[in-house]
């Protein structure tokens, strides 16, 4: 909307009487050319957009499956972290690529709860493997990964690359699947009391073992159901989920704020220089002024990419120039030039079908076609082609400039500010904890793909440790809210033992806010004292909820080896 309205109100600066006349007539041209390309997508090869997602979707699961295979037997490392950005891109294109499918023309299925559900599938996958990844470190340090371990884990890689497979046997997969639950349960056989800290592992990697099997059965069943294959699993699916609201994704306000002073910037330098040297063509400047901020606002350094944007219109415009004045004036008719144009236009467009080519596709589409600007009748001026196209350049040029003062920004400096606001969402948690936990790892797993790949850019992953690290600010995230959902339906003495954990996990993310790194000797002190409060009481649905989130917690804040003490709760 920013840029458009320069095109058209810069375009009629001198005749002020015209805007409304042209205004119309830019809606309608701009509307005749997408009534076009929807017909032309719709009858030439037609494809919907909800096809290609869950075609994306079916592979993600496998992949997923067939990555939890490899990474559940081993310890994390920076090689989980080039799948934790993969996994988090795909979750941000389902939620922003599905708004498309409203707009589809063929007759496909709109379920849009079931979609968020498949996004919550995905995005609760990767802090549970890595709590579970943690557990078994834990075991190994302390000598107590026994053969009902080994063998849990063992058919847990078993389970995972068989869901790996395409078109694998149900019966198969429900025979893996009723195994792997068999393993689980022997993991968690011994009694509680022989060892609190090794049994409280244990039972913290079956029940997120057996969280992490339904997520990815119920991602398969939710890709059928969103397809509109109906069965009775599909239909429960639907009543559970259909009603959902939609949930923001990060949001960055501040680089907002420089990306729109970089683009009224831009246009004023355009404006200044159109007015004050009476350029004939700077109206043109101060347009592609605009466009080049718009169109790049979202990245941090949009300069670079600007000025590659100059080189791919250079480029385009020798080609404009021959078809302007070498064949244009040897043509008559539509036919005709329809006819010398498909080359180019072929050539474009595929191009724009390889991932890696579509960026400099759409540059030099656009300035072929900027520079053949088409009328109504032909009309040869080769001193407007020159004029015209210069203030093009001239205008990218003054967008570059502007964006290297306002938005030359650092990506590991981004990636930090990124994850300074994960912090204090986690301290907002702690403190505040009543709120959509879903929609709050959804925002939290958009942020873990932001900063990792900005950290993948800059070849910086060892800056991922006791400050940077995403993935364990959402396991606190999530153990802190299943902790307080639990603490509620314990005793009131349990709950003054354990109360003060969510307090020093605020106390643990206001300090990191503030420069200081984790882990945090009061914290796990804190949780400490809630261990044994809860170790101590005989096992119920609730007290075995906040035990696990307290373990969770615990390998995150304390200290990495760091053995569980017990400590009585203070009156």
């Amino acid at each position: 909307a920013g840029y458009t309205t320069t095109i058209v109100g810069l375009a009629v600066v001198n005749a002020p009487e015209t805007i409304f006349d042209t205004s119309i007539a830019r809606v309608e041209e701009i509307s005749l050319g997408l009534v076009c390309a929807a017909v032309a997508h719709s009858v030439i090869f037609p494809q919907n957009m909800l096809d290609e997602l869950l075609e994306r979707a079916d592979r993600a699961l496998r992949k997923c499956a067939a990555w939890l295979a490899a990474a559940i037997s081993r310890p994390a490392n920076v090689n989980d972290v080039q799948s934790q950005q993969q996994l988090a891109a795909f979750v941000g294109d389902l939620h922003v690529l599905y708004d498309h499918v409203a707009f589809e023309t063929s007759n496909v299925p709109r379920e849009a709860g079931l979609m968020r559900s498949l996004q919550d599938r995905f995005a609760w996958l990767l802090p549970r493997v890595s709590g579970i990844q943690q557990a078994l470190v834990a075991l190994s340090t302390e000598n107590q990964l026994s053969a009902a371990a080994q063998n849990a884990i063992a058919e847990a890689s078993h389970w995972a690359r068989t869901l790996s497979r395409p078109e694998v046997p149900p019966a198969e997969l429900r025979y893996a699947t009723a195994e792997l639950r068999a393993a689980c349960a022997r993991l968690t056989a011994d009694p509680r009391d022989a060892d609190t800290w090794s049994y409280a592992l244990r039972d913290s990697i079956a029940a997120q073992l057996l969280r992490v099997v339904d997520d990815l059965l119920e991602a398969d069943r939710l890709i059928v159901a969103i397809r509109g294959a109906e069965s009775a699993e599909s239909a429960q699916i639907r009543d559970a989920e259909g009603s959902r609201r939609p949930r923001p994704m990060h949001r960055d306000r501040g680089l907002a704020v420089l990306s729109a002073a970089a683009a009224a910037t831009s246009t004023l330098v355009g404006c200044f220089l159109w007015i004050e040297g009476s350029w004939p063509e700077g109206g043109v400047a101060a347009q592609f002024a605009a466009i080049g901020c718009s169109l790049f606002a979202t990245l941090d350094r949009p300069s670079k990419v600007i000025f590659s944007a100059i080189v791919g219109v250079l480029v385009a415009l020798p080609l404009a120039a021959v078809y302007q004045f070498a064949l244009f004036p040897r043509i008559d008719g539509f036919a005709s030039l329809a006819l010398i144009l498909v080359p180019p236009v072929l050539l474009f467009s595929w191009m724009q079908t390889s991932e890696r080519l579509e960026g400099a596709a759409l540059v030099l589409a656009i300035g072929f076609a900027g520079g053949l600007s088409l009328q109504s009748s032909y009309q040869p001026d080769f001193a407007a082609f020159v004029n015209s196209n210069t203030a093009l350049i001239a205008g990218l040029l003054i967008a570059a400039v502007t964006n290297l003062i306002f938005r030359t920004i650092d990506p590991l400096w981004n990636a930090l500010r990124i994850s300074r606001a994960g912090w204090r969402s986690v301290m907002n948690l702690a403190r505040r904890p009543k709120v959509d936990i879903k929609q709050w790892v959804l925002e939290m797993f958009d942020r873990l793909g932001l900063v990792t790949e900005r950290l993948l850019s800059a070849r910086r992953l060892d800056l991922i440790g006791p400050r940077v690290d995403v993935l364990r600010d959402i396991r606190v995230g999530i153990n802190v809210m299943s902790f307080e959902q639990s603490s509620r339906q314990l005793s009131t003495a349990l709950q003054s033992a354990a109360g003060p954990v969510l307090g020093a996990v605020g106390e643990a993310y206001q300090g990191l806010a503030h420069g200081r790194s984790l882990p945090d000797s009061r914290c796990a002190l804190a949780i400490d004292v809630g261990i044994t409060a809860l170790s101590g009481e005989p096992p119920s649905q609730a007290n075995q909820g906040a035990l696990r989130a307290l373990v969770g917690l615990r390998l995150d804040l304390a200290a990495f080896g760091s053995r569980y003490q017990s400590h009585p709760a203070t009156p």
